[in-house]
């Protein structure tokens, strides 16, 4: 048997993992149709459509008796569920009413298809570069939504904003706006179940399970604009899904199409959150400098304890890797005159390269690692424990993915000449991200580089709250990012190879202009992708404090305006993981070079087991019910 790629497997590189037993996978694919008829999950599982054809279920030496799903008959789910997870099993008390499902016979076709099909005949498939795109097309397809939406609550009331109110940010009052005005609130369906007879179900499990499978909504087309400095002013569209209150500090950037919110702590951030996030937008939330420990941060802390190790730093000009020490770097971190010299003497734009390595954080900076998972926002989501974290689902036994935190140390790129250039070019990865912005440093030395900032930021096409929070807020900005919905992916390669074939260069087949991270998208190539292909992503300037929840699976690219201490904890959403998986695929047929190359988020295990975990907890309401 040969690997992907043609070549055949070398022991040594083998590492050992999970072997789903039989027809465990059957089992709980079967499962999964039972307990969506119990509480009315709407079907968006590829066995679903057409598009699949059909899987016999693999026969087995002893033919076993037609296994009937209902869940007070298969505790086996139960048992292997972990004890944390077992504690969110309602009690005898629950008063959801269940209505009975339809037999499994009449949820599944004679074949047997299954919504786990497209995972086991990844490995059927003879791919090569050819077809490879056919493969993965085929692999990650996804269902139309259905166009009834008889299955949604009824919406109740709705929450407008005034018709002259003042738009505001964290209390200071800045622009006075409008209902017609982009930056006004959005109006927020809240939904309730009005019918005092209609099933109820719990809601975190509801969404946690039909995310899992959840295909996308049709995207509704903008017309294209010509001109760069005119925003694409897209359908606010429907929020189907509860929201709890209305009282969650929040704003309107990117021209009402970023969400911020302004309390970290608010503990109902996750449900203003997860209404942008399962539309696969990025979303900021600000004020978590406030709540940090910030004597921890500071980059003289950072050097008076490590600043003897050896470590590697690049110049963000020249991408050239140098030798050094973690002190070399943060001596000239607010400081220009002791930064390291070109030989022309230059001082150089610096970053410095995976500190601490690997899985280290933890271990070499305990009580950081503390005050940031006690801090940081969204816990549902980006806590290791969170329940709404999939990565939680996998077994202690298991060997634990890198999620982070990791940390992201640079120098600003000020000047005229710096605006081509990016801390970190385009690229995208596997998993979500929550990046904090822990500390901003303006160097000394550093001349009218508040003009310079604002011309970069002015550049950038940040929208105008922003600009206002720097100029009349006075707070510290420290990095522009730019962030591409995942559906766009795709357009922004053609682009790039477009130019890299005007300009002459070479497209290797196991190379990608996104994953190599080998270009930054300046202005004039930002004009380029909105003129030429109607792509307009979300220009977000961070300030200290900003948390920056970036999407798996979307684009983004970072130019730091000043010097700056950022770190980043990776997670795994339900809303999202559909992108992890694709990119899983995607990364085997880079070359080996490539740090991307190997499945390391484990995503295939991360699917099955919360899945799993997420029928068992259905089950057991079933079994414990009076």
């Amino acid at each position: 048997m040969k690997c992907v790629k043609g070549q055949p497997h070398e022991p040594e590189n083998l590492m050992p993992t999970q072997i789903i037993p039989g027809t465990a996978l059957y089992d709980v694919c079967d499962i999964v149709h039972s307990v969506r008829g119990k509480w009315g999950i709407k079907a968006n599982c590829p066995c679903s459509t057409r598009h699949y054809r059909a899987t016999s279920k693999p026969l087995v030496k002893e033919e076993r008796e037609p296994q009937n799903c209902a869940p007070s008959e298969n505790p086996s789910l139960l048992s292997s569920l972990p004890n944390k997870f077992r504690e969110a099993v309602p009690s005898t008390s629950a008063s959801t009413a269940v209505t009975a499902s339809e037999p499994v016979s009449k949820l599944h076709t004679a074949s047997h298809q299954n919504a786990f099909s497209w995972i086991s005949e990844m490995g059927t498939h003879s791919v090569n570069k050819e077809n490879k795109g056919k493969v993965l097309t085929a692999a990650v397809a996804e269902a139309k939504r259905h166009s009834s939406l008889s299955s949604l609550s009824p919406f109740s009331s709705l929450f407008t904003k005034p018709a002259s109110t003042l738009q505001t940010f964290n209390g200071s009052v800045l622009t006075a706006v409008t209902n017609k005005n982009p930056g006004s609130l959005r109006s927020l369906l809240n939904a309730e179940q009005s019918d005092s007879g209609s099933k109820g179900t719990p809601k975190l499990l509801d969404d946690l399970f039909a995310s899992i499978v959840q295909s996308k909504a049709p995207s509704v087309s903008s017309p294209r604009r010509t001109d760069v400095r005119e925003p694409i002013m897209k359908p606010l569209g429907m929020l189907f899904t509860i929201v709890a209150s209305t009282d969650v500090p929040h704003c309107w950037l990117c021209d009402g199409r970023l969400l911020c919110l302004q309390d970290p702590t608010h503990k109902n951030n996750w449900n203003f959150f997860r209404e942008c996030w399962k539309q696969g937008q990025p979303v900021m939330v600000s004020g978590m400098h406030k709540v940090l420990n910030e004597a921890l941060w500071r980059p003289e802390t950072f050097s008076k304890e490590f600043g003897d190790q050896e470590v590697e730093l690049v110049n963000c000009r020249t991408s050239t890797v140098l030798p050094a020490t973690v002190g070399d770097f943060w001596n000239g971190f607010e400081d220009i005159a002791r930064r390291m010299k070109t030989p022309e003497g230059e001082p150089m734009v610096l970053k410095l390269k995976d500190w601490p390595p690997g899985e280290d954080f933890r271990d070499m900076l305990p009580s950081r690692f503390d005050d940031l998972m006690k801090n940081i926002p969204l816990p549902e989501y980006t806590r290791r424990d969170g329940r709404l974290n999939l990565a939680s689902r996998l077994p202690e036994f298991f060997v634990r993915p890198d999620l982070g935190p990791k940390m992201y140390n640079a120098y600003g790129l000020i000047t005229d000449e710096d605006r081509k250039y990016g801390t970190t070019n385009l690229h995208l990865d596997v998993s979500d991200a929550a990046n904090v912005m822990v500390y901003v440093g303006i160097p000394e030395g550093e001349k009218e580089h508040e003009a310079a900032v604002l011309q970069t930021i002015e550049d950038g096409d940040v929208d105008e709250l922003s600009v206002k929070r720097f100029i009349e807020g006075g707070e510290k900005p420290g990095a522009l990012w730019h962030i591409y919905a995942a559906k766009d992916t795709d357009k922004i390669r053609q682009l790039l190879l477009k130019v890299a074939e005007e300009k002459g260069e070479e497209n290797p087949v196991d190379h990608d202009p996104i994953h190599d991270q080998s270009w930054y998208l300046d202005r004039p190539l930002r004009r380029r992708l909105l003129q030429e292909y109607g792509v307009q992503g979300w220009p977000i300037l961070q300030f200290l404090g900003d948390v920056v929840f970036i999407p798996a699976g979307a684009p983004h690219q970072v130019h730091n305006l000043y010097s700056c201490i950022k770190v980043a904890e990776d997670f795994v959403s339900p809303e999202h993981v559909k992108h992890c998986f694709r990119l899983t695929q995607e990364f085997r047929y880079l070359s080996n070079t490539h740090t991307n190359h190997e499945d390391k988020l484990q995503v295939k295990n991360v699917i099955y087991h919360a899945v799993k975990d997420s029928v068992a907890i259905l089950q057991a309401h079933d079994v414990i019910k009076p």
